[in-house]
């Protein structure tokens, strides 16, 4: 037994902290344990809010500007929550979405935690790594154990395909970072996690899966390759979606099918009766037609948390929105929930927190080049899945993986550029 405790010990003897620690322990476990055990994802971040809280009154240096201002805007988001739900009448629905808009106020006290350790986003990676191949297998469960016809994971596809595409950026990013440094039996590890990752992402059969990938690989081939490379780094994306759809029955049914519904929503006269509005994409077109309307209603604090049902019942009794959107409690777009749910000052947060740490990343990019490209990745990755599904800033699970991976890589962004920001007085 004590071998086996010196064993499991072992990575961590270089820090004394107890404290520090079992922070790493549990930002390590976060991509495991998240993706193989159902809640974990919830519970880990839990308990680091709760270790931070508990933490809080610890000596700590003083904040740059850049960190409040990221804060301030954390606090402006779950703000916005309260002012639209008092709004427009707090009820037992805006209850309970609290707990989940709990957590964008809950980054302050565990910003504060993870800035005072240097090494988070190095264990989060390494968590990652694994991840990935706990991804695999749980893919290889579904298809060919108990016959799914895509991958679920312990959650959905839309959690498992976005959260692979994630794993498999960071795998990337890290074997960039470490080609010259380290032995090739070890990127040969990282790079069948990455792989890995990506297949899971392609066979989970989700939206957000396929253009968080897309999207995430242009960005980092736009930004972060050499001129003369560009080119080459772009064909090789397309050779990789050429093959995954080429090879993929599921990827060629579900692309088709989506770029036919399209098809028909756009040529459909009628929006209202007509059936294209009641397909998997046609109702996300109608969504954003109907959208409209709450805004120019409601502009400013919207429709409340929770109350697009009932909202779009209006216009559907008006005439002026499809009946088969009653079957939907909240749009299939995180930005189009926050305007319908808070209003244009609830979408001005939102892009905010998504866009101001970007901003930081890019304007500090050439001085911390490794801290930056972590966060970019991230903020590109959950800005495309955002654009199919709002589960980003409504699931517990969902915006766990997002808080915490900003919070990890803003705070190791802004600890090696901090000698050239300007402190708070």
């Amino acid at each position: 037994m004590e071998k086996i405790i010196n064993w499991v010990n072992k990575p961590f003897a270089a820090y004394p902290d107890v404290t520090e620690r079992i922070v790493y322990l549990l930002i390590f476990l976060f991509p495991i344990a998240g993706m193989s055990v159902r809640h974990w994802i919830t519970n880990i971040f839990n308990l680091l809010v709760l270790i931070a809280l508990f933490t809080l009154r610890k000596p700590r240096e003083p904040l740059l500007k850049q960190e409040k201002y990221f804060l301030w805007i954390c606090a402006a988001y779950f703000s916005m929550f309260i002012i639209s739900s008092l709004a427009n009448g707090w009820e037992k629905t805006q209850t309970y979405y609290l707990g989940t808009e709990l957590r964008f106020l809950l980054v302050i006290p565990l910003y504060l935690l993870l800035r005072r350790y240097p090494d988070c986003s190095k264990w989060f990676l390494y968590g990652a790594i694994l991840g990935g191949f706990f991804l695999i297998g749980q893919a290889y469960y579904d298809l060919y154990i108990i016959d799914n016809q895509f991958v679920l994971g312990v959650y959905s596809k839309n959690l498992t395909g976005p959260f692979a595409v994630l794993i498999g950026f960071w795998g990337g990013y890290l074997i960039w970072l470490n080609h010259k440094l380290i032995k090739w039996q070890t990127i040969t590890f990282i790079l069948l996690s990455v792989l890995a990752a990506w297949t899971t992402a392609v066979v989970s059969g989700s939206r957000g899966g396929y253009v968080g990938f897309i999207i995430t690989a242009v960005i980092c081939i736009g930004f972060f390759t050499k001129p003369k490379w560009i080119i080459p780094s772009l064909a090789s994306i397309c050779l990789v979606i050429f093959l995954g759809y080429q090879n993929s029955s599921m990827m060629k049914r579900s692309v088709g099918l989506a770029f036919t519904q399209v098809q028909e929503y756009l040529l459909a006269k009628d929006h209202i009766n007509d059936l294209s509005s009641d397909t998997s994409t046609g109702v996300r077109l109608e969504m954003i037609r109907t959208s409209i309307f709450v805004i120019n209603e409601n502009p400013f604090v919207g429709f409340g948390p929770g109350n697009y049902n009932s909202s779009m019942q209006k216009y559907i009794n008006e005439g002026k929105a499809s009946p088969f959107l009653n079957q939907y409690n909240h749009p299939h777009n995180a930005f189009l929930e926050a305007i319908t749910a808070k209003g244009v000052f609830g979408l001005i947060t939102l892009l905010l927190l998504f866009y101001y740490p970007a901003y930081i990343f890019f304007k500090n990019y050439k001085i911390c080049r490794s801290t930056a490209i972590l966060g970019i990745i991230h903020i590109a990755a959950i800005s495309a899945f955002s654009l199919t599904d709002h589960s980003v800033i409504l699931m517990n699970n969902y915006t766990s993986i997002f808080l915490l991976g900003l919070t990890i890589f803003f705070s190791s962004h802004i600890r090696y550029c901090k000698h050239h920001l300007e402190p708070v007085k």
